[in-house]
């Protein structure tokens, strides 16, 4: 179901963090965890970026989880922001702040779609990855 204009235009709350992720990394995530029936939660857009709530206090842990999950190589790719540096965003899906989903299980998800999608922009329009 669409959100009303006043829904999307909802700032994120400044009790969590958010997880910045690129868009496109962001959608296939979303795409992925919508097939699997997990919950996604609330998440908004700002430019060319995802913004998924994450537990206040998660900002400062965002490179060693990263880091421990495998995943220290695209530190800066994903990364951490406040909701007061979200000024403009838009609420693209209703839910709850933060995420439902375990914060590792989210950082993983999006950093491997984000992962793939490197490896496909790297190898070329021509070859598509399983």
């Amino acid at each position: 179901m669409p959100l009303s204009a006043q829904q999307a235009a909802t700032p994120p709350p400044g009790s969590c963090d958010l997880l910045d992720v690129p868009l496109a990394g962001g959608l296939l995530a979303l795409a992925r965890m919508d097939l699997r029936g997990r919950p996604t939660g609330a998440v908004w857009t700002l430019r060319e970026r995802l913004l998924l709530p994450l537990p206040h206090g998660t900002a400062e842990e965002l490179p060693g989880l990263l880091h421990w999950l495998g995943w220290g190589h695209l530190h800066g790719v994903l990364r951490a922001t406040s909701a007061e540096a979200a000024t403009g965003a838009l609420r693209l899906r209703p839910g709850g702040t933060p995420s439902p989903e375990p914060v590792g299980r989210l950082l993983d998800t999006c950093a491997d779609a984000c992962a793939r999608l490197q490896l496909q922009l790297s190898r070329g329009p021509s070859r598509r990855l399983p």
